[in-house]
């Protein structure tokens, strides 16, 4: 069976930093995902799932974010099964990325 695959922040910062970026997926409440979260996330919720699967280019890696690093693994595995071949949970969630990255997109 697949696995996903688990990053660090700084692993992350890289890859950002690249022209061929990732599909950032953050799993946290409306509120937390709107008093800030990395720079072009999409907010996945059960709403915004089917959507988010419509639109993606399957052949783009995705890494799910959530507050600490747990709850992003379950929804990484779920992606796993729907399809998508190229995920990753960001270690440390969001509170690690904002301790390093503390300039942080709002909306």
């Amino acid at each position: 069976m697949d696995t996903f695959a688990h990053l660090s922040v700084d692993e992350l910062a890289l890859w950002l930093a690249q022209k061929d970026r990732p599909a950032i997926l953050d799993i946290r409440d409306p509120q937390s995902y709107a008093a800030g979260h990395i720079d072009q996330a999409w907010h996945l919720t059960q709403e915004t799932l089917q959507a988010f699967l419509a639109q993606h280019d399957w052949d783009r890696p995705v890494v799910v974010v959530c507050y600490h690093g747990h709850s992003s693994q379950g929804a990484a595995q779920y992606l796993l099964g729907q399809g998508l071949d190229q995920v990753y949970s960001l270690d440390g969630g969001f509170e690690a990325w904002r301790r390093i990255h503390p300039f942080v997109q709002s909306e």
